[in-house]
This record gives structure tokens, sequence and C-alpha cells, in this order.
């Protein structure tokens, strides 16, 4: 009876343990991946997990409330959101990477930037912010 015992804390622990390094070795597209499933349903739910990669971030009420602020009067002047495309990615050495997304709403296309930072061994977000006003970042193409 006690060996038994013994053996369910221990696959208990084990998956326990399991779970947290999981969740440690998540890459950015990871959490940007979940990030956009979320958003197509629920834009607040999605801004709250963002942050919540973060206690820094979370903490700070006050910014995550004018982001959602800000996306929720965006989609009112844009219309539906259809979608997203990796605009590109960059990184500043293995801890600190920059993803820009643009997001297609009817009206136009918006510039989603991202910024993730690894300090030990998760991912969090760093930064993030979005702006209609990004054709001075397009490179022409010759025909």
């Amino acid at each position: 009876m006690k060996r038994t015992i013994i053996i369910i804390i221990a696959a208990v622990t084990a998956m326990l343990v399991a779970g947290n390094t999981a969740k440690a070795q998540e890459t950015p597209e990871d959490i940007m991946a979940k990030f956009f499933t979320m958003f197509n349903d629920d834009v607040n739910k999605a801004i709250d997990y963002l942050f919540s990669t973060n206690e820094w971030l979370e903490a700070n009420k006050e910014g995550t409330t004018a982001m959602k602020e800000k996306f929720e009067a965006s989609r009112k002047l844009l219309g539906n959101f259809n979608g997203y495309e990796l605009a590109g990615k960059y990184y500043l050495a293995q801890s600190y990477a920059k993803y820009v997304y643009v997001l297609k709403y009817d009206r136009q296309p918006v510039e989603f930037v991202v910024t993730m930072y690894r300090p030990d061994k998760v991912w969090k977000l760093q930064n993030m912010n979005f702006h209609s006003d990004f054709e001075k970042d397009m490179v022409k193409v010759e025909n």
C-alpha cells in the first residue's frame, strides 16, 4: 500500500515537472500562435495572455487596459479581423526577438510589432505596439 502511494506521488511529481519544463521551453512562435488563436475569439483574453508571460508587465493593469482599448477602438474603425501574416522576424542575440505582423482588417492592414525577451529560460513579452501608418517601412520592389 505504501509502495503504491509512493509510486503515485512520484508519477504526479514527474508530470508536474515535465509540464513546467515544457512551458519553459516555449518559443516566441509558440506564444504568438497561442495569442493569435485567442485573438480570433476574444481580443481581451489574447492581450491578457500575452501580458501574463511577463510578471512585470502583467502587474501594469493600466497598460493592459490601454492596449485593450486601443485594439477595440481600431476594430470599430477597421472592420472585421481577417487573419495575419508574419512580415519579419529579427533577433538581437539569442535572447531578444522582434516579430512584425500584418493584421488584415476589412478596411486596411495594421502593423503589429511584438518584442520578446528571454532573460533566463522563459520567453516573455517585452513590448508590443501596433499602428496603421507603416508604408514607410515597405521596401520598393523593382519590376
